[in-house]
């Protein structure tokens, strides 16, 4: 994790010119208090520079149930959350509206999230209740196990994840679904509704081994019926690219 460049980083994000940064969680690895400390340090600096921003934590971030029990997350980042209690509604400066889903929960052994049946209801109906236009609904975990950039396994994948996905695209709401979690980009329309389309962002400061890339964002621009998408990477420079949804392919019954 290159957090040595996090002045950089701060910089290249402010100077794409967007008003408002969406963080979908995972500011530590293991929710110490060291990490979190260091994670809050960056946003001092997002924030200096005048961006608002958004936060709901990442299954790292409450890794621990002594994470969770002592609410270190909230501590530290509970002044970004867009409420404080999930599922809830917000909007960006230019009137787009953003769901919020509760993804999130400790556990023993595994890395799995989990939502309800009720606060997925819930977290459709803000969506189909939002004013006209598209809609950005974010978690955590993503909602399809597999696209064509990652590949979940049943211990990393979020619990009752086509519950939401269902409700989500039963309102027939132009939506984004904008999570996390696996630290991949993935750009894929739903194979099964038309007018979901799921996003997962690359981790801001990791850097694979072997990859030219050290480190990775994207700038969403929300117009009247549609998204566009751009990955910003940096190698020996920063560099800005427009993205296209991937085709989704069918698996398996909804």
């Amino acid at each position: 994790y290159r957090t040595g460049l996090a002045e950089e980083f701060a910089e290249a994000i402010a100077a794409t010119g967007v008003t408002t940064i969406l963080i979908t969680g995972d500011f530590s690895s293991t929710s110490t208090e060291r990490e979190f400390t260091e994670a809050a340090a960056f946003l001092t600096r997002l924030r200096d520079r005048g961006l608002h921003i958004i936060a709901i934590p990442g299954n790292h971030d409450v890794y621990t149930f002594a994470a969770a029990r002592g609410q270190r997350w909230t501590r530290h980042f509970g002044n970004y959350l867009p409420e404080e209690s999930l599922p809830c509604r917000a909007s960006l400066p230019g009137g787009t509206p953003m769901v919020f889903a509760p993804t999130v929960c400790p556990n023993w052994i595994s890395s799995r999230g989990r939502i309800t049946d009720d606060d997925a209801a819930k977290t459709a109906r803000l969506a189909l209740d939002a004013p006209a236009g598209p809609v950005i609904v974010a978690g955590h975990y993503p909602l399809l196990h597999q696209t064509a950039t990652y590949a979940s396994s049943a211990t990393r994948r979020l619990r009752n994840a086509e519950a939401l996905r269902n409700a989500l695209g039963e309102t027939g709401r132009t939506i984004l679904y904008v999570a996390g979690h696996v630290h991949r980009f993935s750009y894929t329309r739903d194979p099964y509704w038309p007018s979901l389309t799921h996003l997962t962002a690359p981790a801001l400061f990791l850097q694979r081994r072997g990859a030219a890339h050290a480190g990775a964002f994207l700038e969403i621009h929300a117009f009247d019926a549609h998204f566009s998408v751009f990955e910003h990477w940096r190698e020996e420079k920063w560099e800005r690219h427009e993205r296209a949804a991937h085709e989704g392919k069918p698996k398996g019954g909804v």
